[in-house]
């Protein structure tokens, strides 16, 4: 059964290394896109959550698949990963997994309308959310709206208890997520048995500030007397609801808007990804070119070495039929010897013969003339027949 791993936070672009997890929409398509209509696969879940509208985006992926997609929570199913596992056909729990379930987290700054529209907006990610679950637990939307706004944390058998149509695995694995105690409001003390919580040492704190004042010194902002536009960054809560931050006083330097520098890495990533994408596909192009061209290349040597086969076939052939003529000069030189022999004894022949008959011949024919002289023609007729028979 084919298998796609949700672990890490939930972002716009996908990573994965030994020390930092991030997945991703584009990630989770493109597995979704190798199934088959009806085919079963499991989707494997250990995430905190992450950014709503992406997490809403892989939810959505998931609803609208043809195959028949298991969610299997191995370590914690929190936040957006919760409503990821709900859009699943079937969940499977770990005994000592999590499922955590809570109200969506923004921040904002400006005016009291800002923070208005930012709280309505916070509000309709929650029903968003709140249909997924729906879907999958046997609670009612008030019931369910209460356990959001608790930051509800379930074991696999406090989940089967909460009403959500799940299966519990037995087992003894234990969530690897890694988070940091912030991100949650009120992470309960099982989970942090099995999680392993990433916290900052003062030192390490205490560079992080350094760096970031070294940044800061180093980048003026011109002030402005007008107020940011509001900005929302769906990210897993760690209050039971939005938390305001507010406007500072215009200054010479703002901080650094490490946000703002999240989102252009992630960017960067997705065109060096994308870049990789197309080099890759260029190099398999070029690899298919290489291959034609080595079997041309084959095709031809092939034809090549037949064609030279036949010539050597041909040469041997001409060397037979020299051989052979060779010979067959030898037997004409002896023919020709052999006829001039004849030709002399011939002509040697015929001088005797001419010796031997030519005078006799010559008067019998001279008589012979003179007696048909003044005879009829059938005395000249008889005298010639008398003449032959003599």
């Amino acid at each position: 059964m084919k298998k796609y791993q949700l672990v890490g936070e939930i972002a716009d672009f996908e990573y994965h290394s030994d020390f930092f997890d991030v997945c991703s929409p584009k990630g989770l398509k493109a597995f979704l896109a190798t199934l088959a209509d009806g085919e079963k696969a499991e989707i494997e879940i250990n995430s905190p959550g992450g950014l709503v509208v992406y997490g809403i985006e892989m939810a959505n992926a998931i609803k609208n698949s043809k195959a028949h997609l298991v969610a299997h929570v191995t370590g914690m199913a929190a936040s957006m990963a919760s409503v990821i596992a709900c859009a699943c056909d079937e969940i499977v729990m770990e005994e000592a997994s999590f499922m955590m379930i809570h109200d969506p987290w923004g921040y904002t700054e400006g005016n009291a309308a800002e923070m208005r529209k930012e709280a309505a907006l916070l509000d309709q990610m929650k029903e968003v959310c709140m249909a997924f679950y729906l879907a999958k637990f046997d609670r009612t939307r008030e019931e369910l709206a209460t356990l959001m706004s608790g930051e509800t944390w379930m074991t696999g058998p406090e989940c089967l208890a909460n009403g959500l149509k799940c299966t519990v695995q037995p087992s003894s694995l234990k969530a690897a997520a890694s988070v940091r105690r912030n991100h949650f409001g009120h992470l309960p003390e099982a989970a942090k048995a099995h999680l392993r919580v990433v916290e900052l040492s003062s030192e390490e704190q205490a560079a992080i500030a350094r760096a970031r004042a070294e940044q800061t010194a180093a980048e003026v902002v011109p002030t402005s007397t007008e107020s940011p536009a509001p900005e929302v960054v769906p990210t897993p809560a760690d209050t039971a609801a939005a938390r305001v931050v507010p406007t500072p006083a215009p200054s010479a330097s703002a901080p650094v808007d490490w946000e703002a520098r999240f989102k252009g890495a992630s960017k960067k990533i997705n065109e060096l990804q994308a870049s990789l994408a197309t080099a890759a596909e260029a190099a398999t192009t070029l690899q298919r070119q290489l291959d034609e061209r080595q079997a041309a290349l084959d095709q031809s040597a092939a034809q090549l070495a037949a064609r030279a086969a036949e010539i050597e076939q041909l040469q041997a052939a001409a060397r037979d039929d020299a051989e052979l003529l060779k010979a067959k000069d030898a037997d004409l030189a002896q023919v020709r010897d052999s006829l001039a022999k004849a030709e002399s004894e011939i002509a040697r022949l015929n001088q005797s013969r001419h010796l031997l008959t030519g005078g006799v011949l010559v008067q019998a024919e001279t008589l012979a003339a003179k007696l048909a002289k003044g005879k009829s023609p059938e005395e000249r007729e008889a005298i010639r027949q008398a003449h032959h028979a003599q």
